[in-house]
């Protein structure tokens, strides 16, 4: 069967969750896919963990250099037509790749896709669908900045078109301190290509909150969204003038969300740089999201055999 998936997962020190993580994409309904998993330099137990499953994956190992700098090695090696991005600590659902497949052959090779997520604490039982299925209820938009609904975004959600991930230079050559926001990089560097389909249901992605999330550290998080305003402000995402507000506005809702963060956990000098630094951002995510409270975007229903 030809390889319509290659999934991408880095990991560092995290051989429990890796763990599950492979084995949620092992018990995939769908299999025309091949796993990549990138040890990022682990100290622990993950480079005897990755070599138990012999070739059912395919192990790669470099010195820590970041999840970024994983993933382009992997996706240079890639022969699925599409990439999946998932975090070592998250799992796919076992339906995630058959949904994923079902939407591309519906809706004729979208270049973008954004799963569903469901949120479950460490510890917890895994969410469940009642009839994952049935029809699969999805948005389509022009592209990412087009769309008009809120959208949590993880790594772990994204789904692209290989030729896409290489034609716009795949993601930084970050460093394991500077690899925050990641995700939103990769979004707006990918955001004027269409069309997007965002899945609504069923969810395809769980996300794992445990206390070594990324998005646990204010300074880091705000460090990375001011990586994404000088890279908008050097002109690195497409969509040039036309495109400026939609830009601002991706920018300006992650902005809004740890600035009132930082502010809460006391780190006033870490939220008052923050908002200085993207307040025109701010206000156009506000502003887009008022306008999207006065239009609606009905979702589609892909049925089994479309």
């Amino acid at each position: 069967m030809a390889v319509r998936f290659s999934i991408l997962v880095p990991t560092y020190n995290r051989a429990e969750y890796v763990r599950q993580a492979i084995e949620s994409i092992l018990a995939q309904t769908y299999s025309g896919y091949e796993l990549f998993v990138i040890d990022d330099g682990s100290s622990d137990e993950t480079p005897q963990l990755l070599a138990s499953y012999g070739t059912r994956i395919r192990a790669l190992r470099q010195a820590n250099q970041g999840p970024e700098v994983a993933r382009n090695r992997a996706a240079a090696q890639a022969q699925g037509e599409y990439l999946v991005l998932l975090d070592s600590d998250d799992r796919l659902m076992p339906w995630a790749l058959a949904t994923y497949d079902r939407v591309i052959r519906a809706w004729n090779l979208p270049p973008l896709m954004i799963g569903s997520m469901k949120y479950f604490q460490e510890g917890d039982p895994i969410p469940t669908e009642s009839d994952p299925a049935s029809a699969i209820e999805a948005w389509r938009f022009p592209d990412y900045l087009a769309k008009n609904v809120p959208v949590g975004l993880s790594n772990s959600r994204i789904v692209l078109r290989r030729s896409l991930f290489e034609e716009v230079g795949g993601v930084r050559n970050s460093s394991p301190q500077t690899f925050h926001l990641d995700d939103f990089n990769l979004i707006l560097k990918t955001g004027t290509y269409g069309p997007c389909a965002i899945v609504k249901t069923p969810a395809t992605v769980a996300y794992r909150l445990h206390e070594s999330n990324s998005i646990r550290s204010a300074e880091a998080m705000a460090r990375g969204i001011l990586s994404l305003v000088s890279a908008e402000r050097a002109g690195q995402y497409p969509g040039g003038k036309s495109r400026r507000f939609a830009r601002y506005a991706c920018i300006g809702g992650i902005a809004q969300l740890w600035t009132m963060q930082a502010f809460k956990a006391r780190q006033f000098k870490t939220a008052a740089g923050l908002l200085r630094r993207t307040a025109p951002m701010i206000a156009a995510a506000v502003m887009k999201k008022s306008f999207s409270l006065l239009r609606s975007s009905s979702t589609e229903l892909i049925a089994p055999g479309d």
